[in-house]
């Protein structure tokens, strides 16, 4: 009998406990629900008295202009029927003597080549020499840093393939595909232009902001020269680049420098090469590799300062 009398404290002492814990849960909840709360209200009284005061709100129609006026020209790579030096996959035609370059454990794999007088003619980017050739090798030994891609530069003329060394892993050897070029404008994401989501109004379509910069691509794969990057995830790129190229993590947090806010502006997407499942590339699960330079570094020829980011979903 008195070992049953001390069970039953034991469990009346642990119902009250159980009691306690749920009580402080509930309001805990009540204070973050009353948190959130009370920051939306905030949100809002401070675009009220925006809107009061006569100061320009980030409505949708404004934001929506601001993405029109930053348009920069971009050129999708599709397949073509008159085939020319351009193409993803394959070898690459290098010039005499050029070596093929090393990856960390490995030789990298080819991607892409590039004539940049063919650039010029489908009216590219104007930042990028008017001749000259571009190679892209990849090395999936460096995720993370700034030279996953590597940019050849050469206005040397091109010879016949070269033959992809032994080391190369055979799912990193792609079919060919030769492209031309067809000339889009290309509009900046919300994340490009850096806007802050709790500035908007509430009235703004999000949805319709986030898929207008991919709308005049529809269907297509986005192997790109220029242009605003097709961003998976949420990330400022232009931002991302300054600081690995400055040896800083990206996502550590921290808000930018002026300095690196100003410097952040030069940078440029050089190439933006897709998930295509006919040319058996895939970037993690459906990503994309997006190659990045300053303008100042293209228009001088020189691709040895490039950043590469990746994303996938």
């Amino acid at each position: 009998m008195r070992y049953l009398e001390i069970a039953l404290e034991v469990l009346k002492e642990i119902g009250i406990f159980v009691l306690i814990m749920l009580a402080i849960a509930a309001v805990l909840i009540l204070l973050g629900m009353a948190s959130g709360y009370i920051h939306l209200a905030l949100d809002k009284a401070r675009r009220r008295k925006r809107r009061q005061s006569g100061q320009r709100t980030n409505g949708g129609s404004h934001i929506r202009g601001r993405m029109t006026r930053m348009a920069r020209p971009t050129l999708l790579m599709t397949p073509t029927k008159h085939p020319g030096f351009s193409k993803l996959g394959g070898e690459p035609e290098l010039p005499p003597g050029q070596a093929w370059p090393p990856g960390q454990k490995a030789s990298r794999a080819f991607l892409v080549q590039v004539d940049l007088a063919e650039v010029r003619a489908a009216e590219g980017p104007d930042w990028l020499p008017a001749d000259g050739r571009l190679y892209a090798f990849y090395d999936d030994e460096r995720p993370g840093f700034v030279d996953l891609v590597q940019i050849v530069h050469s206005r040397e003329p091109a010879s016949e393939s070269a033959p992809c060394p032994t080391d190369v892993s055979p799912k990193l050897r792609f079919p060919e595909r030769r492209v031309e070029f067809l000339r889009f404008r290309s509009i900046p994401s919300l994340d490009w232009l850096g806007v802050d989501l709790r500035d908007l109004d509430d009235d703004v379509d999000l949805d319709e902001l986030a898929d207008l910069p991919n709308e005049v691509f529809g269907d297509e794969l986005q192997h790109r020269i220029g242009g605003y990057p097709s961003e998976i995830q949420d990330e400022q790129m232009a931002l991302s680049c300054e600081r690995l190229r400055r040896g800083l993590d990206p996502h550590d947090g921290e808000e930018p420098t002026p300095a690196i806010l100003r410097a952040s502006k030069s940078w440029r997407l050089l190439l933006q090469i897709d998930s295509d499942p006919a040319l058996k590339m895939n970037w993690g699960d459906g990503g994309m590799l997006y190659v990045f330079i300053r303008e100042q570094d293209a228009r001088a020829g020189d691709f040895s300062k490039t950043v590469t980011l990746f994303q996938c979903y």
